[in-house]
């Protein structure tokens, strides 16, 4: 009876010390995972972390595809299958998660403001503009990725014009760097970094510095980056090592303003933009957004972005997305 007692004793050792062992060795298994990004300058987090090796520190290794041009990057996270996604704007994010905006995680959101504005209402240099109202009959481009053409006829809405008379035209992101110079379009909201770009170019002018800030909202949400319940329940290792990479790497941000624009530049391309607008690199002042970690915003910030979203008819119902934010203690 004693030597089967020190079996049992030794069996029961034996997995004592595999429990508390598993979570190092799980911790030291390497993992693999899925994330979408659009190649916008709010996903810079996700590229810092490639680029700066925390997705090899934390042994995950993540599979980074570009999304579609529809917002199907929102459907994939909701569904699991892709781990986060990256870069989508506030607005795409906003109408594609109102089905259920519940299933959503926001690990962080690119947010400007007016002391930090990313929006600019751009023109040609010899076009006369005086005020909203004067954007009646006028063709306006805007990226094809936002909702930005809901936005304008919002304003001029509220500027007492008539938004009917205003005509958005969808534009690439090559078409954005383009539109204005080969006159398929009066004027063009414009975000980082081709807002800036675009700036320094003698032959257009910024008609409205801070158009979103100033008319719809200070601060006002760019993009979110963001996970969902289903990647925290079924992928948990996964998802959270790279929610851990990119809190890291907004931490860069922060401390290596200038690396970061560095790396902007590597994954981006800007010089080309440059280039190709015909603008001298000196001129151009790129300046990021903030890059806002989901415990850092106020709830109430995404409560009124998403009730600008119901007035401007972005969406079509109330959504709330407040609960949706990630806490401190889920990225441990």
């Amino acid at each position: 009876m004693r030597a089967l007692l020190a079996i049992i004793d030794i069996i029961l050792a034996a997995v004592l010390v595999f429990v508390i062992e598993y979570p190092v060795i799980k911790s030291k298994k390497e993992v693999e995972g899925k994330v979408l990004y659009v190649k916008d300058i709010s996903a810079l987090p996700l590229f810092v972390a490639e680029k700066e090796g925390y997705f090899d520190s934390l042994k995950v290794k993540v599979d980074m595809v570009e999304a579609g041009i529809n917002g199907d990057e929102v459907d994939a996270v909701r569904n699991g299958s892709a781990q986060a996604a990256f870069g989508t704007s506030m607005e795409m994010f906003a109408y594609k998660g109102a089905i259920k905006p519940e299933a959503f995680k926001i690990i962080y959101a690119t947010v400007a403001s007016v002391d930090n504005p990313q929006t600019k209402l751009i023109t040609l240099r010899d076009t006369r503009y005086r005020g909203i109202k004067s954007l009646e009959g006028k063709r306006i481009g805007y990226y094809s990725r936002t909702k930005d053409n809901r936005w304008v006829q919002y304003i001029v809405k509220n500027a007492g014009g008539d938004p009917t008379k205003v005509k958005t035209l969808p534009q690439s992101q090559t078409e954005v760097l383009t539109s204005l110079f080969d006159k398929n379009v009066d004027y063009l909201i414009a975000r980082t970094p081709e807002a800036q770009i675009l700036a320094a170019s003698k032959k257009l002018k910024v008609t409205e510095d801070g158009f979103l800030e100033n008319y719809v909202s200070a601060p006002f949400i760019l993009s979110a980056g963001y996970t969902s319940q289903a990647n925290m329940q079924f992928f948990p290792e996964p998802t959270k090592r790279i929610l851990k990479a990119i809190t890291k790497a907004i931490d860069f941000i922060r401390n290596n303003p200038d690396k970061a624009l560095q790396i902007a530049n590597e994954y981006f391309d800007i010089d080309s933009v440059i280039a190709k607008v015909g603008v001298k690199k000196e001129d151009v002042n790129i300046k990021l957004p903030e890059f806002r970690k989901s415990y850092e915003i106020d709830p109430s910030e995404i409560q009124k972005a998403t009730g600008k979203m119901l007035d401007a008819e972005i969406l079509l119902k109330e959504a709330d997305f407040s609960g949706d934010l990630l806490k401190e203690q889920d990225l441990k």
